[in-house]
């Protein structure tokens, strides 16, 4: 087994840092799989392995959609400023999940669409190992269905290639970039949201991250949102969440993000007393003008 180095990875998040936020995911797409390459040794290794990574080495993003992949722009400059922070000795284990989340982000189609286990959600396209099929996978409880609802042959799923897509079949459609997506969700009314199970804002602070996709969220067994509502959380629950911020004119801008809750396990030694952690979703945290 071969470690990833500090100067590897450095070589790596430098090259990704390089690309403009605008960058197209296929550009994005072949700087991460040219770093794989070049370390090959490393990513066939734990923690590397555990998530097949190797599998990344022959792929060609004109094989899959990565063209409609909504790792771009907002998104994109949240995985930079995350992999900015991360260094192998400390945060291998994030280095590796945040690699995996850009890679699947970029190779499958989002779709949003209701989840028959826990509600509105955000849906991945993917591929039934066994019979080919087309499956869908809740991004919140990770639920596998045929895409028109009807149950799979449990053979484990991988990523669905151009040629597997083909005309995509109802109610799937090509994924929206974040912003289309938020601005449809702010569009809700307060009933929609709560028949739907997805929360009124919570606010967080974001200075209070454990990971690039974990954040406190409480250190009660309730908040009260932005509605004014008093919530009693409970885990797997679907939540949106904020922290206020400015843009560079000084103008409101607050931070966003959508996620799960999920019960402390073992709260961080600077915040001991947290009970309730947001897992934030595969969307990230983004400005809210960017979700207009």
């Amino acid at each position: 087994m071969r470690r990833l180095m500090k100067n590897q990875w450095h070589d790596l998040r430098d090259q990704l840092l390089k690309l403009d936020d605008s960058a197209e995911p296929e550009r994005i797409f072949a700087t991460l799989v040219a770093g794989f390459r070049k370390y090959r040794a490393q990513f066939s290794s734990k923690p590397f392995s555990g998530r097949r990574f190797a599998q990344y080495f022959s792929m060609k993003a004109v094989d899959y959609p990565v063209k409609q992949s909504a790792m771009r722009d907002e998104a994109f400059r949240h995985f930079k400023t995350a992999i900015e922070q991360y260094e192998v000795r400390t945060h291998l284990a994030s280095i590796e999940g945040i690699l995996h989340d850009a890679m699947e982000q970029l190779l499958v189609i989002q779709v949003e669409q209701r989840c028959p286990v826990c509600g509105p959600s955000d849906f991945m396209l993917f591929k039934a190992v066994g019979s080919g099929q087309l499956v869908l996978e809740c991004q919140d409880c990770f639920h596998v269905q045929g895409c028109a609802g009807e149950p799979y042959d449990q053979s484990g799923i991988t990523y669905a290639r151009n040629d597997d897509l083909g005309p995509l079949p109802a109610p799937v459609a090509l994924a929206r970039a974040p912003d289309a997506v938020q601005a449809k969700r702010r569009q809700a009314t307060s009933d929609e949201l709560s028949a739907s199970g997805r929360s009124p804002r919570i606010r967080v602070d974001s200075g209070e991250m454990l990971d690039y996709n974990l954040v406190v969220l409480s250190r009660r067994d309730e908040e009260t949102d932005s509605s004014g509502a008093l919530i009693s959380f409970y885990r797997g629950m679907p939540v949106a969440i904020f922290d206020e911020d400015t843009d560079e004119q000084g103008r409101v801008d607050d931070l966003v993000a959508d996620g799960h809750a999920e019960p402390v396990t073992e709260p961080p030694r600077w915040c001991p007393d947290a009970k309730w952690l947001c897992k934030i979703d595969k969307a990230g945290i983004r400005h809210a003008s960017g979700a207009r």
